[in-house]
């Protein structure tokens, strides 16, 4: 599979939260127009989605956790533009399987995107959803926002097999996100921001898991993310305090 495809079909993926966020700002209270439904309609709506991608599983749920399901949707998604040439180990067999399975509902993560700790669970957590999804999903609220291709897609996906996922898991724990030891943080107030706020949903990286000149973009993604997941982005002056002590060698 190319990286065009791998693009398109991450984008495809994404049409869900793009349509029902913009449902769940306004049914939140105070956010509604007057001339917008009212918000039980637009609940209404949001548990039709959440019965077609969760079955049975989601009607015990309570209001507030419906809408923070619903609002999670497409948070995290590893950016598009990764190209699977540049994994390591390109020719590993490790390298063949991600490229394999990950891009049959996203664009390809890079390894170093998580910590060596963290990538057990979210690959179990991947296999989990990937299983929901193509056995609940497809219902006629998602399947005209996603289209019949991608129905189709998840419907015929593939899962790995208990020897591919460890597979999997060794090859990513090799090459994972370098976690910052003792001695990589200064303990001044610069080192404790970016402690604090580069922790909040992963491991705190090292500062050396990218060059100076590639924390700028990394720091702008991750604000993309911080939105969708329920974090309050930086601010400028912390923005800048961080990409001060992570500019320092």
């Amino acid at each position: 599979m190319n990286d065009s495809h791998a693009a398109k079909s991450s984008s495809r993926n994404s049409k869900l939260a793009v349509f029902l966020i913009p449902f769940l700002v306004l049914a939140a209270p105070g956010c509604q127009p007057a001339e917008e439904a009212p918000a039980e309609e637009l609940l209404t709506t949001l548990d039709s989605a959440l019965s077609e991608l969760g079955g049975a599983a989601t009607t015990d749920l309570s209001r507030g956790q419906r809408w923070r399901m619903i609002s999670s949707l497409g948070a995290g998604l590893p950016p598009s533009n990764f190209d699977p040439a540049d994994l390591p180990e390109p020719l590993s067999r490790g390298a063949g399987l991600l490229t394999a399975y990950c891009v049959q509902c996203h664009a390809i993560p890079t390894p170093r995107m998580h910590a060596a700790a963290e990538w057990p669970i979210l690959l179990r957590r991947m296999v989990l959803r990937a299983a929901t999804l193509r056995d609940h999903m497809g219902g006629p609220l998602t399947r005209e926002l996603v289209g019949e291709i991608r129905m189709s897609g998840f419907a015929s996906s593939y899962l790995p097999s208990a020897a591919d996922s460890d597979t999997l898991v060794s090859y990513l724990q090799r090459n994972a996100l370098p976690v910052a030891q003792p001695g990589d943080l200064r303990g001044d107030p610069e080192s404790e921001l970016y402690r604090e706020r580069c922790s909040i949903c992963h491991e705190t990286p090292s500062p050396s898991a990218h060059a100076a000149a590639e924390w700028g973009p990394v720091l702008a993604r991750m604000q993309t993310y911080a939105g969708p997941m329920g974090i309050a982005p930086l601010d400028e002056a912390d923005r800048d305090r961080i990409a001060a002590f992570l500019s320092v060698p």
